[in-house]
């Protein structure tokens, strides 16, 4: 699903009487890709080392012994979340150094 995120930008703020004016405004539209499921954004973060991708950093953010059908669905998360922010753009391609941001653990019966 894609958005557009419109931001205003006021130029000129000035104050009066303790009421905020703008002399002028500037509307900046930024498209956005948002996942077909909301993601929850409470969001750790872990450096890229040499050898990782993002199903190895996934299945060790979730624990030992977390089966491969559990660790799938996170990992698509990972995938939605970190896409654009990858230096290049290719989920199956990081480099050590970039950090990965990694949403919130699923609870145990959310997996």
């Amino acid at each position: 699903m894609s958005r557009v995120v419109v931001i205003i930008v006021l130029v000129g703020l000035a104050m009066a009487s303790g009421v905020a004016g703008a002399s002028s405004t500037s509307v900046v539209e930024i498209p956005v890709q948002l996942g077909a499921d909301p993601v929850n954004y409470a969001i750790d973060s872990v450096v890229v080392e040499k050898g990782d991708h993002l199903w190895k950093i996934s299945a060790r953010h979730l624990g030992d012994g977390v089966p491969e059908t559990e660790i799938a669905p996170y990992w698509r998360e990972v995938i939605v979340v970190n896409t654009p922010l990858l230096r290049s753009g290719d989920p199956d391609l990081i480099y050590p150094g970039e950090v990965v941001d990694l949403p919130e653990r699923p609870s145990r019966g959310q997996r």
